[in-house]
C-alpha cells in the first residue's frame, strides 16, 4: 500500500472521528432543548400550560399596548386643549332662542389682552347695549385658576361684540365657561330653557335668557393681532382690527373676481368682433357702457365710463385702514343723503338714448361691400356657413355685452357701496360703542 493510500485513509478516518464529534454535539444540544421544554411545559402532554403561556403573553403585550395608547390619548388631549381656542362655534339663548356665533378669539402676543369676538344672529331682536349683559365665568371642570380682568363690549347695530380678558400675566391654557345673560327682552319667541348643551339645564336658563360657551383664551392657536395696541380702547381700531379687516378682505376678493371676469369678457367681445371682420362683415356698434373699458397692468378695472349711480373712489390702493367714506365727504353726516342719491337713477339720463343701459337687438349687419344681411333670415343648415357663422358672432357678441353690463353693475354699485357701508359701520363706532363698565357684572364661581 502506498503512502498516498495511507494518507487517504487516515484523512477518511478523521473525518469520520470530526462527523461523530458533530452528532454527539447535536444530541447534546437537542437534549438540552427537550430538558429546557420540559422544565417550561412545553411538550405534547403540557397542552394545557402552554396554552396559559401563550394567553398570559398575549395579555401581556395587549395590556402593553393599551397602556401606551392612552398614554398617547392623554398626550393628544392635552396637546389639543392647548391648541385648540374654540370649543363652542354657536348657542342659543334659552328664553328668546336668539342664536350667537364665536367668531374666534383674538390677542396680543404674549396673551395678555385676548378678546373673544361674538356675533348676534339677529342683532335687532336683542338689546345692542354692553349694560344690558352680566357675564359667569368659571372653568369647565372647577373653579377658574385665575381671575383676570373681564369686560364685554358691543360694536352698536353690527351685531358684533367681545368679551375681553386683561390680566398682568400670559392667559392661562384653560377651557372656560362663560355664561352670558340678557337682561332685556326685546324677542317675542320662545326658547327651549337650555342653550343647548347638556350642563345648561339648571334652573337660571329656564329662569333667564342666557346662553353658554367654552373657551380657552390662552390657547395656541389664539390669533394674535400684531398692529392692534396692547389695551387699545379705541372702537374704531377694535372694530377694524377684528371685524373690518376680515370683511375688507371679502370685498376685496369678490371686485378682484368680478374685474377678471369683465378682463374675459372683453376679450371675448374682441374675439366675436374679429371673427365678423375677418368674414367681411362691419361689426356691431359698442355699447357705450363698454366702449373704451379696460383691466390694466395692475389688475385694476378701468373705466372710460361710468354707469350711472356709480361710486367712484380709490379700492385698489386704499383698505378698511385707509378709509374710504373720506375721499368722498368729510364725515358721515351727509352719508345718508350721499348714498340715497347714488341708489336712485336720473330720470334725464334714463330718457337719453345714448345713456340707455341695455343691449339693442341686432337683426341685420353690413358686409364691406355694402350688402345688407338680415340675420333673420339666416337659417342653421340651409343658410351658408359663413352668415350662420356671422349670425353666431353677433349673438355672442350680445350676450357678452350683456354679461359684461351685469358685472360692471355688481361691480360699481354693490361692491362699491359695501365697501362705504362697511367704513360707515367703522366709523359709528364712535358713538355706538358700549362697554359694561359694571364690575358687579361679570361674577366667577
Amino acid at each position: 500500500m502506498t503512502k498516498h493510500d495511507m494518507k487517504g485513509l487516515k484523512n477518511h478516518k478523521v473525518a469520520e472521528e470530526d462527523k461523530g464529534t458533530d452528532e454527539q454535539e447535536k444530541s447534546s444540544f437537542f437534549k438540552w432543548l427537550e430538558t429546557l421544554r420540559d422544565k417550561l411545559k412545553l411538550g405534547s402532554h403540557y397542552k394545557m400550560e402552554r396554552f396559559t403561556i401563550m394567553l398570559g403573553a398575549t395579555l401581556s403585550i395587549l395590556l402593553l399596548l393599551s397602556v401606551f395608547s392612552f398614554v398617547a390619548y392623554r398626550d393628544g388631549v392635552a396637546q389639543s386643549v392647548s391648541a385648540k381656542a374654540v370649543y363652542t362655534e354657536d348657542f342659543n339663548f334659552s328664553l328668546s332662542d336668539q342664536k350667537m356665533y364665536v367668531e374666534g378669539v383674538y390677542g396680543n402676543k404674549d396673551k395678555t389682552d385676548v378678546m373673544i369676538l361674538l356675533r348676534l344672529q339677529n342683532p335687532e331682536t336683542m338689546s345692542t347695549d354692553a349694560s344690558n349683559y352680566e357675564l359667569f365665568i368659571t372653568s369647565e371642570k372647577e373653579s377658574l385658576s385665575y381671575e383676570p380682568d373681564v369686560s364685554l363690549s358691543l360694536f352698536g347695530a353690527t351685531g358684533y361684540g367681545t368679551i375681553r380678558f386683561q390680566d398682568d400675566e400670559p392667559i392661562p391654557k384653560e377651557v372656560v365657561s362663560i355664561t352670558i345673560r340678557a337682561k332685556a327682552d326685546l324677542s317675542q319667541q320662545e326658547g327651549s330653557g337650555s342653550s343647548g348643551d347638556d350642563e345648561s339645564s339648571d334652573g337660571s336658563f329656564e329662569k333667564y335668557d342666557q346662553g353658554r360657551f367654552y373657551v380657552n383664551p390662552g390657547a395656541d392657536d389664539v390669533e394674535t393681532l400684531d398692529w392692534l395696541n396692547t389695551g387699545e380702547k379705541d372702537p374704531t381700531k377694535l372694530y377694524t382690527a377684528l371685524v373690518a379687516d376680515t370683511l375688507d378682505e371679502e370685498i376685496h376678493t369678490k371686485i378682484q373676481e368680478q374685474t377678471d371676469e369683465l378682463d374675459i369678457l372683453l376679450n371675448r367681445e374682441k374675439e366675436y368682433t374679429n371673427r365678423l371682420v375677418s368674414a367681411g362683415y362691419e361689426p356691431p356698434e359698442t355699447p357705450w357702457f363698454v366702449k373704451g373699458d379696460y383691466v390694466n397692468d395692475d389688475g385694476v378695472f378701468v373705466a372710460a365710463q361710468n354707469l350711472e349711480g356709480a361710486f367712484a373712489f380709490d379700492y385698489s390702493t386704499k383698505t378698511i385702514r385707509d378709509g374710504y367714506i373720506i375721499q368722498v365727504m368729510d364725515n358721515l353726516s351727509s352719508f345718508d343723503e350721499y348714498m340715497r342719491k347714488h341708489s336712485e337713477h336720473d330720470t334725464t339720463n334714463d330718457r337719453d338714448s345714448s345713456r340707455q343701459e341695455q343691449v339693442e337687438l341686432v337683426e341685420t349687419i353690413k358686409s364691406k361691400s355694402g350688402e345688407v344681411l338680415d340675420l333673420n333670415t339666416v337659417v342653421t343648415g340651409s343658410s351658408p356657413s359663413a352668415q350662420v357663422a356671422a349670425k353666431d358672432s353677433v349673438e355672442s357678441l350680445q350676450a357678452t355685452w350683456r354679461s359684461y353690463l351685469n358685472i360692471k353693475s355688481e361691480l360699481q354699485r354693490n361692491l362699491m357701496r359695501e365697501l362705504l357701508i362697511l367704513d360707515a359701520d367703522v366709523q359709528s363706532q364712535r358713538s355706538s360703542y358700549s362697554v359694561q363698565s359694571n364690575k358687579d357684572a361679570v361674577t366667577f364661581y
